[in-house]
This record gives C-alpha cells, sequence and structure tokens, in this order.
C-alpha cells in the first residue's frame, strides 16, 4: 500500500504522527495476519507530499507506477481535490484521514475520509461563539479548498444563529501569503468592532495551517489583536509550530486560542497506539494520526475479506464494497484505534464530537469536548476553572 503524507511543509506536524501511526499499523497488522495464516502481508511506501496538491500528484503517480492500489492519503482537502478524480480513473483506492472540505463529500468516488468533513465543525465554531455572547467576528481564512469550505460552513452556521456580525473576511494565499497586510488590515477592522461592542463580544476566526505561527508573529505588534479571542480549526489545532516560537506562542496564549478537532473517543487500542507512536517520535498521535492507522486496518480486513483475486482492479472494487461493513464490524473495532464507525453515502466518518485546545503558555491544553450529538460543550476544569471561566476572567475582567 501506499501512505500521501505531508512530511514537510505546512502540516509537516500531523504528517510526522500519521507516519509513525501507519507504522504502527503495519507492525500490528502483519502480527494479526500471520496468526491467521492470512494470504498476504502488508507492506508500505511512503511519499512526501510537502502539503502540495501539484507535489501530491506527482507522488500519487510515482505509487501507481509502482502498481499500488491502496493509499493512505492524502491528508488536505486541496491535494484530495486534485488527486479524486484521477483515482477514479486509475481505480485507485484512497483513504483520507482528515480531508474534511464539504465539496469532496461525493457518493460513489474513490476517496474515502475517516474523518468527519466539515459541516460538523462549522457547527462547533457557531456554538462556542454563541455560547461566548461573540457579537463580532473577523474571519481569516486560507484561500484553498478546504479553507474555503470551512469559512463557507461557519459563516452559514452564524448566519443562521442570528446576532452575530461577520464584519469582514480576509483570504491569504497559501503560496505567498503577505501577512504584515492581513494584520493591519485585521486590526482595523478589530478596532471597529471593540469600539462597537467591546473587546469581550469580539472573536477573529482563524482558519489556517502552520503559516499561523507567522500570521501571530505579525498580529502580535498590535495590541488590539492580542485584546480579544481568536478561535482556531483542526488546521491549527496543537500543531508544534505555534507553540514553538515564543512570540507566536505568547500571542496565542494571550488571545486563548482554542482550536476543535474530531474526537475519536478513547479506546484500549487508541492509548497502545499512543505509547507506541511516542516511543518512536517523542510525541502524543493526534486524531487524524489515529484515523491513518484505522485505515490501515480496514484495507487489511478487508483484504483479508475477499480472499486473492488475480485481477488488481476487481480487488479494488470489492475492498471498496465492504468497507462500510469493515468499517461497522466487532472485528474493526477491537484493533481501530478510533472504533468502529459508520460511513455516510459519501465514504466519510457520518457521526463525531470535536475535543477542544488551548494554548497556554507554551504548551496546548486540552479543555473539553464538543458532544456532536447533543450539540453542546462538557468543558474539562484546568488549575481550577472552565474555559468559559478562562474568558470571563481574560477578556471581562
Amino acid at each position: 500500500i501506499g501512505a500521501l503524507l505531508p512530511l514537510t511543509g505546512d502540516l509537516q506536524s500531523y504528517g510526522v504522527r500519521a507516519k509513525a501511526a501507519v507504522e504502527v499499523a503495519i507492525e500490528s497488522v502483519n502480527k494479526y495476519l500471520e496468526e491467521k495464516n492470512a494470504w498476504f502481508r502488508l507492506d508500505v511506501v511512503f511519499e512526501d507530499t510537502q502539503t502540495k496538491p501539484d507535489v501530491a500528484v506527482a507522488k500519487y503517480n510515482t505509487l501507481v507506477a509502482k502498481g499500488i492500489k491502496f493509499i493512505v492519503g492524502p491528508m488536505t482537502s486541496a491535494e484530495a481535490k486534485k488527486l479524486k478524480d484521477l483515482a477514479t480513473r486509475h481505480n485507485v483506492l484512497l483513504i483520507s484521514p482528515s480531508s474534511t472540505a464539504v465539496e469532496l463529500a461525493i457518493p460513489g468516488d474513490n476517496l474515502f475520509r475517516f474523518c468527519p468533513n466539515d459541516l460538523v465543525q462549522s457547527k462547533v465554531v457557531a456554538k462556542l461563539v454563541q455560547d461566548l455572547g461573540i457579537k463580532g467576528v473577523v474571519i481569516i481564512v486560507r484561500a484553498d479548498t478546504w479553507g474555503l469550505g470551512l469559512r463557507d460552513g461557519i459563516k452559514d452556521e452564524l448566519e443562521k444563529l442570528g446576532g452575530v456580525e461577520i464584519a469582514n473576511i480576509f483570504e491569504y494565499d497559501p503560496e505567498a501569503p503577505n501577512f504584515p497586510a492581513i494584520a493591519s488590515q485585521a486590526n482595523d477592522a478589530v478596532s471597529k468592532l471593540v469600539e462597537k461592542y467591546g473587546r469581550d463580544k469580539v472573536a477573529v476566526v482563524l482558519i489556517a495551517f502552520s503559516e499561523a505561527a507567522e500570521l501571530f508573529k505579525q498580529a502580535a505588534a498590535y495590541p488590539t489583536l492580542a485584546q480579544v479571542l481568536w478561535i482556531g480549526s483542526d488546521g491549527t489545532a496543537r500543531l508544534s509550530e505555534i507553540v514553538a516560537d515564543p512570540t507566536s506562542a505568547k500571542f496565542a496564549s494571550d488571545t486563548l486560542f482554542i482550536n476543535p478537532i474530531f474526537s475519536p473517543g478513547e479506546t484500549a487500542v487508541q492509548r497502545e497506539v499512543a505509547e507506541k507512536v511516542k516511543a518512536k517520535i517523542g510525541e502524543e498521535p493526534d486524531a487524524y494520526s489515529y484515523a491513518a492507522h484505522d485505515a490501515v486496518w480496514a484495507i487489511a480486513l478487508a483484504l483479508l475479506k475477499t480472499g486473492p483475486i488475480d485481477d488488481p482492479d476487481k480487488m479494488v472494487e470489492e475492498v471498496k464494497k465492504l468497507l462500510p461493513e469493515i468499517t461497522t464490524s466487532d472485528e474493526f473495532g477491537k484493533h481501530a484505534a478510533t472504533g468502529k464507525f459508520p460511513l455516510a453515502d459519501s465514504g466519510d466518518r457520518a457521526t463525531a464530537d470535536y475535543d477542544m485546545w488551548v494554548v497556554i503558555g507554551d504548551k496546548w491544553v486540552f479543555v473539553g469536548r464538543y458532544i456532536g450529538i447533543e450539540n453542546k460543550f462538557d468543558w474539562t476544569p484546568v488549575d481550577g476553572k472552565t474555559f468559559p471561566e478562562m474568558f470571563e476572567e481574560k477578556f471581562r475582567s
């Protein structure tokens, strides 16, 4: 099998963790297959997409030239958008652990996604804005498939709620961002909202990848930008690049930078995978790493069920048909770090909760969970204070 992961570039943190999780899965899958005396074993070829769609296409072609028919990845929606038609044409199965753009939720194609799409994440951000009593919002967005899709989702959800002014939306080119200009423009927009509503009623929603660290360094020059809440997304949650730089970390901490990321729910397998990944790279895996791990197991269990098939294209078709059955099976549940789950008709994970992570000092800290089925937050106190209490103290004192 292949793995298309961003081992460098804007999502390097995620890619490195996902690679380690895939390696852990390959080891455990092959041990399982040996015990079952199965007809095959798995090996994996990793390719670095550099978090760039065009590079992802080139690396995809490299894997296909080797005869590879099953690929874990890519991680971003911009990459997935470039690859999905190619995968259908070549009859290659893609399982992305982290692509979430709503526009890619297409039934019948060869792209499966073991994470929820951004319709859910949009509700998380809107609910947070509502619960905290925010009245004015500025959105800064990475202008790619994922970023613009999430922007539209959040905008729609806020408009449904009513009572929230989306004052400005600033888009930037991820290949050539002009962050000094963005920071200056955002400062003007936020200043007007603060004058209108007060700083406790204003938030900046940032839809970005690791380039957020560079934006924070520019934004730190404007005191007003550091005096309002900043809300991120799964593109920035737990990124080591943000806390590694002192200026970026301080700005994130000053603004209680809060980020939702898909929460798979804790399992015994997840704890075991976390220990093995940490032993490999010295870092805890994230939800998308667990999803990458589970993609390997889903492929293996589906192949085990099909039995040996001489025609590779027919094998892909059989695995594609089996995946919805596999991901809800007890056997998959025994080995999946995210547990068993249903797939929607689009091939996306159908249900989800979200963990909420905040930068405090120079560390990412878990502060609670959004419960999707109930549309509410379950906050976990940190040093005796819940996140709403931290918000109250910092912005309303």
